[in-house]
């Protein structure tokens, strides 16, 4: 399968993700112990017995509501059997423990591996975008 043609799985895997079904996601995901989050809740994991659990618990935190992930790519690279994006994700979610929609805007990076033929999530980085603040002493 081509990288493209992958990353048009993973939106929609991400897309559910967000909607509280990690059913897509998790497939997704490299089962290897070097596999990483760090993620849009905060804190970190490392290892696919840490990683998993994660990834569970932050897709239960959202209720279905339809929402759609809009990606803003500003980077991708594709090598023979890595690759990475650097984005802006976008959509309004809703959280289980909230009232209301509430926007949601990452930024994100995220790196693939090809393992057995596919590629696979081995890392995410992906937090609030905030205003830029000015350098120090300006």
């Amino acid at each position: 399968m081509s990288f493209e043609t992958f990353l048009r799985e993973y939106e929609q895997a991400n897309t559910a993700f967000v909607n509280g079904d990690a059913s897509l996601w998790m497939p997704l995901v490299s089962r290897s112990e070097q596999t990483s989050i760090f993620g849009g809740f905060g804190g970190h994991e490392v290892g696919w017995s840490r990683v998993g659990p994660r990834y569970e618990w932050a897709a239960a935190q959202f209720r279905p509501s339809g929402a759609q992930v809009e990606f803003e790519y500003l980077e991708k690279h594709v090598s023979a059997d890595t690759a990475y994006y650097v984005a802006i994700e976008r959509c309004t979610v809703e959280y289980v423990h909230r009232p209301d929609p509430l926007p949601d805007v990452l930024r994100a990076t995220m790196v693939f591996r090809k393992e057995a033929g596919g590629w696979k999530i081995v890392h995410r980085h992906a937090d609030p975008l905030g205003p830029a603040a000015p350098p120090p002493g300006s």
